[in-house]
């Protein structure tokens, strides 16, 4: 007697200081033990556990249904150990991914049988794979649009350029809403995992001014430095700054650079930055899209080129 109450008490220890979430189920549903993590995670009520009690989580929510049918099989099995993977939405809407096993355990001379429940919080992990999968989708969708472009931009260098390269531009930006509308329509990509947040937009605004006054100072002092070195680098006997260029193209460029901006930051950096398998995967994903991003400008010219590739490496 003293053995079994021995063995009784140390098992409950074991299993109330278990990680995992631990539910003991008797044959008629009543819930006999749940440690700390099961009531945290499947927020039970405090007095679950009272004689009687019966085993009814959010059973009328169908979220759960795969949840409660994997328990319910495992009723119906007495003989093997039951492994499924099912999600679960707690009474105060959380989602969770299980990795849930059931067994049964029935001690010499009982006839009662009591089912043991083990939950493994799998939430992050199954989180993770999605957006990997998702990532991968979306930027193997752009890198066939991406190739498509280039394809374009050839076709129209061998024809001899028949139409400006502003519509080249504008095969960019056709690029960035197509993936806009593909992220929207095929993935469940939030804007935060586009790195698009509206949390502080002031201090967004702020730094978006900061670096861009840097682009123009750096650009106008790289003009500056190879007109001295070279007068004819740019048009001979045009102003430092011409005024006359900027017109209605000009003012729609402030939206289109933000099309622009959501391609090279969105699609590119952020999918890179899950995609990659790297201690340096940040810095290699801003590398890698600024080259692309550099690359979808070859219609402007190499120093255009090395332009876009420092923004978006600055961005």
């Amino acid at each position: 007697m003293l053995m079994e109450q021995v063995r009784h008490s140390f098992s409950e220890r074991v299993l109330r200081d278990m990680g995992s979430a631990v539910l003991v189920l008797d044959k008629k549903g009543g819930i006999v033990f749940a440690n700390t993590p099961a009531y945290r995670m499947l927020e039970l009520d405090e007095n679950c556990c009272r004689e009687g009690s019966r085993f009814q989580l959010l059973a009328k929510s169908d979220y759960n249904d795969s949840f409660n049918e994997a328990i319910f099989r495992a009723f119906c099995d007495t003989q093997k150990t039951v492994f499924n993977k099912v999600p679960y939405e707690a009474p105060s809407g959380k989602k969770y991914v299980f990795f849930m096993s059931c067994s049964y355990l029935q001690d010499e001379g009982m006839e009662d049988h009591q089912l043991v429940i083990t939950l493994s919080d799998e939430t992050e992990m199954e989180e993770a794979k999605r957006k990997l999968k998702e990532s991968s989708l979306t930027f193997t969708t752009f890198l066939v649009g991406f190739c498509v472009w280039i394809i374009a931009y050839a076709l129209w260098d061998f024809a001899g350029r028949p139409f400006r390269a502003d519509f080249m531009t504008h095969g960019v930006e056709l690029l960035g809403i197509v993936m806009l509308l593909f992220i929207i329509g095929r993935t469940s990509l939030t804007w935060r995992d586009l790195g698009i947040t509206t949390d502080e937009p002031w201090k967004t605004v702020r730094t978006a001014l900061i670096v861009s006054a840097c682009a123009v100072a750096f650009f106008c002092a790289a003009k500056a430095v190879g007109r001295l070195i070279n007068p004819n680098l740019f048009s001979p006997g045009a102003p430092f700054f011409d005024i006359s260029r900027f017109g209605l193209r000009q003012i729609l460029y402030i939206i289109t650079a933000g099309i622009q901006e959501f391609l090279a930051r969105s699609v590119m950096q952020g999918n890179l930055r899950r995609i990659l398998v790297s201690k340096h995967k940040g810095v290699m994903a801003i590398v890698i899209s600024s080259l692309i991003f550099a690359g979808l400008h070859i219609h402007l010219g190499f120093m255009f080129m090395i332009g876009a590739a420092v923004l978006a490496g600055l961005e």
